[in-house]
């Protein structure tokens, strides 16, 4: 019988504060991002890279085994309903109200608008008025960072269809039939690469979610591989078996990765995604498969963190650059004052209250009123 993957739930906090560590990292890389540090640091891609290429399928993939064990619990119509009433007022609330002070000052920085924010959410965000917009490619209101939680839902909700439809037509078994392991091994390897390849051959990632053909096809493929392998208790025992094997295989790819470029580079990419992801769910399986009071709490911490935590960090940013710190010195201050401050916010304005609770997607408190807030998967 399958009982709940704690090392996965630890794997997905994990994986959130390092976005806390990847966005302070792009205010000093050449990439695009929304404010850049006067004092960029010449090759960090290179190091941001090593965790870029699977922290995200990492998270899709989660959220399809997440997706399988409560759909299983739920039934379709409940799951579908339940995903609508967690994630729609997170993205809707972020859009209206989390999301428009990281644009005024991105916006404010690069001298677009000289309006204070008050005026400039009231007249320009909240009306939509692409006037301040236009010239930097964005569009008002904006989901930015919330993408994900956007796809997501998206996805949640095609794969609730697709069951539902399956059992109404019996389609699909009662249980789960065991997957060829090497097939399980070996396709997700291929998608990632196969995706990358793609996305880079010409169907770049927009985050627009209507014409975002190279995102789509990548993360609902490791969405997929996650329904696909919930049920699948030996291709997570061999993860764990094989650990060291998977480590030294992503090792050599990384290094692959670091060698070459184009194409080749892209295909590389998604084969190192893959073994890192292997490798880190066999470590977690073997060192992080049990419940605690800690891991309960940052469980449903993460996504307020995760929905709060790139405001703050542009906020921060704004403030701290002018002081001309040393470089390492500005980083960890950065990363510390928006993984403590979003925690902080969190711990002291969401968590003790049932409405803010409700706007971030947390699950009510024991004793709350029935329906007062959704459920946590």
């Amino acid at each position: 019988m399958d009982t709940r993957k704690y090392y996965l739930d630890w794997l997905r906090v994990i994986a959130f504060a390092l976005l806390i560590c990847f966005h302070a990292g792009l205010l000093y890389s050449p990439w695009h991002y929304n404010l850049k540090s006067p004092r960029l640091v010449p090759g960090i891609e290179q190091a941001l890279l090593i965790f870029s290429v699977w922290r995200m399928p990492l998270l899709f993939l989660i959220s399809g085994v997440a997706s399988t064990f409560l759909i299983g619990k739920l039934g379709t119509g409940r799951f579908a309903l339940d995903r609508i009433r967690r994630l729609q007022p997170v993205i809707l609330f972020g859009m209206l109200v989390v999301i428009p002070p990281q644009v005024w000052i991105e916006l404010f920085s690069k001298g677009v608008t000289q309006d204070n924010y008050l005026h400039f959410w009231w007249t320009a965000y909240l009306p939509a008025d692409q006037t301040l917009a236009a010239p930097l490619g964005k569009t008002f209101p904006t989901w930015d960072h919330l993408w994900f939680l956007v796809y997501l839902q998206v996805y949640l909700l095609i794969f609730a269809a697709v069951v539902g439809l399956g059992r109404l037509l019996r389609m699909i078994p009662a249980t789960a039939p065991a997957l060829p392991l090497a097939l399980m091994l070996v396709a997700p390897a291929l998608w990632l690469a196969g995706a990358n390849v793609w996305i880079d051959a010409g169907h770049p990632l927009n985050h627009g979610l209507v014409d975002d053909w190279g995102g789509h096809l990548k993360w609902i493929g490791m969405f997929a591989t996650g329904i696909a392998c919930a049920h699948q208790p030996a291709f997570w025992a061999t993860l764990r078996d094989h650990r060291w094997r998977f480590a030294g295989a992503a090792a050599v790819l990384l290094g692959g990765q670091f060698a070459s470029d184009g194409l080749v580079w892209s295909a590389v990419s998604g084969l190192y995604g893959w073994a890192a992801i292997c490798t880190l769910c066999g470590f977690a399986y073997r060192y992080l498969n049990q419940p605690s009071a800690l891991l309960s709490h940052l469980n449903e911490a993460v996504l307020p963190v995760y929905v709060l935590h790139q405001p703050i960090l542009l906020l921060g940013a704004y403030c701290v650059f002018p002081l001309g710190l040393a470089l390492p010195v500005e980083a960890a201050v950065l990363v510390g004052v928006t993984g403590f401050g979003s925690l902080a916010i969190y711990e002291g304005l969401i968590a003790p209250f049932g409405v803010s609770r409700f706007l971030f997607g947390v699950k009510a408190k024991p004793g709350a009123p029935r329906g007062a807030v959704v459920a946590q998967a």
